[in-house]
């Protein structure tokens, strides 16, 4: 189970995330749907530890993402649409 609660993301006066709230059981497939810049992308960087939050928490299967960051990243395998790999050139 992932749990999100009150999670928020501000870049100095503009709010990307507000106080969102939701959870993702097991067995199920889920998905954010939203215009360009309604938050998909920051949600999903703090939710696999690669962005801190302003507000808010994450946890996977129990474990805190900023607290236990080792054990709640070994339960999660996530593929951004712009992979942070080094690029061949």
């Amino acid at each position: 189970m992932i749990t999100v609660e009150h999670l928020t993301k501000r870049y100095g006066e503009f709010t990307a995330v507000d106080d969102l709230s939701f959870e993702i059981e097991e067995g199920h497939i889920y998905g954010f749907l939203g215009p360009n810049g309604a938050g998909k992308s920051t949600t999903m960087n703090i939710m696999t530890g690669c962005l801190s939050a302003t507000e808010g928490r994450v946890k996977i299967e129990g474990y805190d993402i900023f607290e236990e960051p080792d054990k709640a990243k070994r339960l999660l395998g996530y593929l951004p649409e712009q992979p942070p790999l080094y690029c061949d050139r």
